[in-house]
């Protein structure tokens, strides 16, 4: 396989079929995407923009003070005593690194950090800039002062590339990774996306304002208060922001060569998205899979419902013990891969039969069950997704029922059963 290590740009045309437009926001269970940003040409912010992109200034007009609250809250995120950790740094081999993202309101994914000889390769960024950065500051202090060369963006969603920008702060020369389908999704759909989460933050402000006024204890309104901190932050930091493309893309497969870690970064096929791609180190049987395999309920509405369970079994070739999904914990075995593809294949057969026999969506939700799918009570599947949930989550008080995420899916599924 050719190095691409050191070239730059490697983009193909592509013409990515079945994606869809904003959905709903994140489900407890599910985790879905609604997003975007603006395009400038080839990707980059100019100069003159930099800092205003990347500080996440509130509007074109804003104040020299909002600006500067901005500058300061990315400096404390990136500073060496900073304590607003958002990861959980898990050492998983000799150079291979799991970030778990702690719950937010707004979800961030998780990152694998991988030090090579001379720099770093980090997957996947995460749902803002200053997120990015609290993760940069977290690598200096935790793991290596060695510089992030390579970010690898698994797929076009908003929690994993909305971050890209926080790498450019970082001073050094670095790339964005992608398949061609997703830098293709990015230029098409992630302006709107982002635009759609962000327009989102007043509705779910108001929703917890009007918790708060009901809430019956200290705990209740102080975890309100924190929500709407956290929300008021997002859509000022994305109030005005740019989207950073891929530098190198590829179709099938690239190679990152170095003496320390070998990366292969592959496209197996269509699953999460058109242009799902996972990042496997031979060396350390380490495997990044972003959201096509992770410790979720699957996000199917970007998807492709008949053709996923045959990526997954396409990735289960590769000789890994460490898998590290998008979502949830670090994985040591292949019991949660399976149980997701055989969840996916069953849910997918069974909304099938119920078109064939003229079933209408609302009957298919009642009928397919959390009790009824056999997929869900195979090997404590059930069980896995409500502890993951319950600890992935930001929540005060009982999560909702895994039925309800069970139900997006079947919607779902039943949208994109004949997507291809």
């Amino acid at each position: 396989m050719k190095n691409h290590a050191d070239e730059k740009d490697h983009s193909h045309t592509c013409n990515p079929r079945g994606h869809s437009h904003a959905h709903d926001h994140t489900h407890p269970f599910l985790h879905t995407h609604p997003h975007n940003h603006v395009v400038a040409v080839d990707g980059q912010t100019s100069r003159r923009d930099f800092l205003r992109v990347l500080m996440g200034s509130a509007l074109a007009g804003a104040s020299m003070l909002e600006l500067a609250y901005h500058r300061a809250a990315w400096a404390r995120a990136a500073a060496p005593d900073s304590n607003s950790n958002l990861f959980g740094i898990q050492k998983v081999a000799d150079g291979v690194y799991f970030a778990h993202a702690h719950p937010q309101a707004m979800l961030n994914c998780n990152a694998a950090i991988f030090v090579r000889s001379k720099d770093v390769v980090v997957v996947d960024a995460h749902s803002k800039p200053s997120a990015a950065a609290s993760l940069i500051g977290q690598i200096k202090r935790e793991v290596t002062e060695k510089p992030v060369r390579y970010v690898v963006n698994t797929h076009f969603h908003w929690d994993h590339t909305q971050g890209n920008h926080a790498y450019r702060l970082n001073g050094g020369k670095v790339e964005f990774i992608a398949s061609s389908a997703t830098k293709q999704l990015m230029a098409d759909l992630s302006v709107a996306r982002m635009k759609a989460s962000r327009d989102s933050v007043p509705q779910q402000i108001d929703a917890l304002r009007d918790r708060a006024s009901r809430a019956t204890s200290a705990a209740e309104k102080a975890f309100c208060s924190e929500q709407i901190r956290q929300l008021k932050a997002y859509q000022a930091e994305l109030n005005d922001f740019t989207l950073e493309l891929p530098t190198i893309t590829f179709d099938q497969s690239y190679l990152l060569q170095d003496p320390a870690l070998d990366l292969h970064l592959e496209f197996h096929g269509h699953s999460h998205t058109a242009g799902d791609v996972f990042v496997f180190c031979p060396q350390a049987r380490a495997i990044a899979t972003g959201d096509a395999i992770h410790g979720f309920l699957p996000n199917i509405a970007d998807g492709f419902p008949r053709l996923w369970p045959g990526t997954i079994d396409s990735v289960a070739r590769a000789d890994f013990r460490y898998l590290m999904g998008g979502h949830g914990a670090l994985q040591t075995d292949r019991t949660v891969m399976t149980s997701q593809r055989n969840y996916i294949e069953e849910l997918t057969s069974k909304v099938e039969q119920g078109k064939k026999e003229g079933l209408a969506l609302a009957e298919m939700q009642q009928r397919f069950t959390v009790a009824s799918l056999k997929s869900l009570q195979s090997n404590g599947y059930e069980e896995f997704l409500e502890r993951t949930s319950e600890q992935s989550n930001a929540h005060f008080g009982k999560m909702p029922p895994l039925q309800e995420g069970v139900n997006t899916n079947i919607r779902d599924v039943y949208t994109n059963l004949d997507r291809v």
